[in-house]
């Protein structure tokens, strides 16, 4: 029987979404959670990876379960046996076939920078903090380049997918709250560092320190991780939602 997981987790102690041979993941600690659940080994299969400090509040995961198990007390279950930074918002029995990969339409990436000099210790562990002024409408021209399919590898870490640097983005917004800038990337796919190399450039247009128009230059072919931006900080990045087919119903969901 499959499932789907919406799980939330501060990605600060782990060393990324992924299970890795040396580093604690996310997904090895959930998946050893649900281990003592059902007192066998189980994998999980996520919509998308995440690095290492980097957060999540709608990461989706997919599960084949050995037997027929309650959504709710899949829920309550695997948390009881989390720890504090991660837990599972929510489950769904799924059609057969459904992977949380696979299935998904497009992904939402929030990434937060504090515009002070001097940040809250409540906004500070999830924000880049950016203490010089930032000017709002040289960013924003900056975005508008951003939608439709380009080739993003100027914005692509070493370890990504180069042999295929075409990604669509079907948003990329600013929302201003005070001293918060919140900037929301929504996409069919994302290139390793993307975001953060994205909103890193961003940041320099702010500042004044390249102009508006080299966002457009960047998205032509051509172009090395060097010539764009900084790779903004891990702790200000958290894949905020993965988006699904309407159609693509559960069988059986619980929210708590």
């Amino acid at each position: 029987m499959t499932h789907r997981l919406i799980i939330s987790y501060d990605g600060l102690r782990y060393a990324g979404w992924q299970r890795q041979l040396n580093a604690v993941a996310v997904q090895q600690v959930i998946e050893e959670a649900l281990g003592e659940v059902f007192g066998s080994e189980l994998r999980i299969h996520g919509a998308g990876r995440t690095d290492a400090g980097v957060h999540a509040r709608g990461q989706v995961a997919h599960l084949e379960l050995p037997r027929p198990f309650p959504a709710k007390g899949l829920v309550h279950a695997t948390n009881h046996r989390l720890p504090s930074d991660i837990r599972i918002l929510g489950a769904d029995r799924m059609p057969e076939g459904f992977h949380a990969r696979k299935s998904a339409l497009a992904k939402m990436y929030v990434y937060r920078v504090q515009h002070t000099r001097v940040a809250s210790p409540l906004d500070a562990p999830w924000s880049m903090v950016i203490g010089r002024p930032l000017a709002q409408e040289p960013v924003r021209r900056a975005l508008e380049a951003l939608p439709g399919r380009h080739d993003f590898s100027a914005f692509a870490l070493a370890g990504g997918s180069h042999g295929q640097p075409w990604r669509r983005l079907l948003a990329a917004t600013l929302d201003v709250r005070g001293s918060e800038w919140v900037f929301r990337f929504v996409g069919e796919g994302f290139l390793r560092g993307m975001v953060r190399a994205l909103t890193g450039t961003l940041v320099e247009i702010g500042l004044g320190e390249r102009p508006a128009s080299d966002m457009a230059r960047l998205l032509s072919p051509g172009h090395a991780r060097g010539d764009a931006g900084f790779s903004a900080d891990a702790k200000g990045l958290c894949l905020e939602k993965v988006f699904y087919p309407p159609g693509l119903e559960p069988i059986e969901s619980y929210r708590p």
